[in-house]
């Protein structure tokens, strides 16, 4: 009896783990699917992926620019402008990185209405959408518009959080240019 109790501690364990990190996604996908802004309170690390973004957009624009003959050319006005773009970069990641502000972008999202109703079946699927990075993070790839996001999620105790948004090197470039 001992020797079953010592080899199911190890699978239980580990069924936890699993399950925590299943239960953790499948909350951020019905708190999208129905726009339930306390379920995305609950489980986005708000503060660490809006320094995430501010800090990618800053870095991808700062390396735009400065492959701008136009902004060589300016000078010290260049500069200045790039600083106020910065902090209007900034500005607005803090108003639209918020759980009312996803629950706008989503509304107005055409990918929205492609997103499978949250199920029992989509509970247990995430599993294979799942990547584990460590024992404390995984990522699922978020597949919009052809390309791949890689979204992170850190543990935290049992329960997992979004805690990271990887976007592509040329986005802010796709950006530029629309």
């Amino acid at each position: 009896m001992r020797k079953i109790s010592f080899l199911l501690l190890p699978i239980l364990l580990v069924s936890v783990y699993l399950f925590s990190a299943m239960h953790s996604l499948h909350q951020v996908h019905k708190s999208i699917y129905y726009d339930n802004k306390q379920l995305i309170k609950d489980y986005v690390e708000w503060a660490e992926v809006k320094t995430n973004i501010k800090n990618y957009i800053n870095v991808r624009l700062a390396n735009e620019l400065s492959k701008d003959k136009n902004f060589k050319a300016s000078g010290e006005i260049g500069f200045l402008l790039a600083g106020l773009t910065g902090k209007f970069v900034e500005h607005a990641v803090d108003i639209y990185i918020t759980p009312e502000g996803f629950s706008f972008l989503i509304k107005n999202s055409s990918t929205s209405s492609k997103i499978p109703e949250p199920s029992f079946r989509t509970l247990f699927a995430g599993i294979s959408l799942m990547k584990f990075d460590s024992f404390n993070s995984f990522h699922v790839n978020l597949n919009s518009g052809g390309e791949k996001i890689p979204i992170q999620f850190r543990r935290m105790g049992i329960k997992w959080k979004v805690a990271r948004i990887e976007f592509s090197d040329d986005l802010i470039s796709k950006l530029i240019q629309n």
